[in-house]
């Protein structure tokens, strides 16, 4: 792995790692309660020259744990900090679950954005609850990676001040993105795992229609893309580089 790279914020360092590389970056994002190390599976897949960035949200990961309080807007913020800080002109952002949310944020915000890879990041949170029969969130996992998610994600929640991560929380579950995704003008991947699909899935996950979304299922996964299925994610974002950008 590369050696990581602090940078300076209000709230404290924030952590990253650059590979370096040609063409346009892959800029990942996390889910809640994991980290940059998350995506290690997936990045060992892609080609060697393929510049990838990964970075720790507040409180994630080797970055520090703020203080004060904060807000989804707030970690898309963190993340237009980065990209200029270290000049980047145009990349592709990968979000997993509240990193694909974050994502859409950084996009509506930047025009340094070129596209989007979405795996299970949510039009919003209700969507997300009430989209899939249940049983399908961990997938195909073993137990020992199950435990291993849920020791982090524990772990990791539990650094934060309680009225901290609550009302951080609150941000994530106002959040929602539909206007954002009906007049997006970049190319997006919504990915999902298959596990659980009915027939009304498509319609309760709120993607409105717009021609520069295309919907991606992978059979038998469940909400863990990175970690169940991480040739099929590192296939999806060379497509996505090759078929789009």
């Amino acid at each position: 792995m590369d050696s990581i790279t602090y940078l300076t914020t209000s709230w404290g360092d924030m952590t990253y790692v650059d590979s370096g590389g040609t063409g346009i970056p892959l800029l990942f994002l996390h889910g809640t309660g994991c980290d940059s190390e998350d995506w290690q599976s997936v990045i060992d897949i892609l080609p060697s020259n393929q510049r990838c960035i990964t970075l720790d949200f507040r409180g994630h990961g080797q970055s520090s744990i703020p203080t004060e309080h904060f807000t989804l807007v707030n970690l898309s913020d963190d993340v237009i900090h980065l990209v200029n800080s270290i000049g980047i002109q145009k990349l592709t952002l990968v979000g997993h679950s509240l990193g694909g949310m974050v994502a859409m944020e950084v996009a509506r915000s930047s025009s340094n954005v070129a596209g989007l890879v979405l795996l299970e990041g949510w039009t919003s949170l209700s969507s997300a609850g009430i989209a899939f029969d249940g049983g399908r969130f961990y997938g195909t996992l073993s137990q020992t990676k199950i435990t291993e998610i849920q020791n982090k994600s524990t772990e990791t929640r539990s650094r934060f001040e309680q009225g901290i991560w609550s009302s951080f929380w609150t941000t994530v579950i106002d959040f929602d993105a539909y206007s954002y995704l009906e007049h997006a003008s970049i190319p997006i991947y919504e990915v999902f795992g298959g596990m659980g699909r009915n027939e009304t899935t498509e319609t309760k996950l709120r993607i409105p229609p717009n021609p520069n979304i295309q919907i991606i299922w992978v059979p038998n996964a469940g909400h863990y893309l990175p970690h169940e299925c991480p040739t099929e994610v590192a296939k999806v974002c060379v497509d996505f580089t090759a078929e789009t950008l």
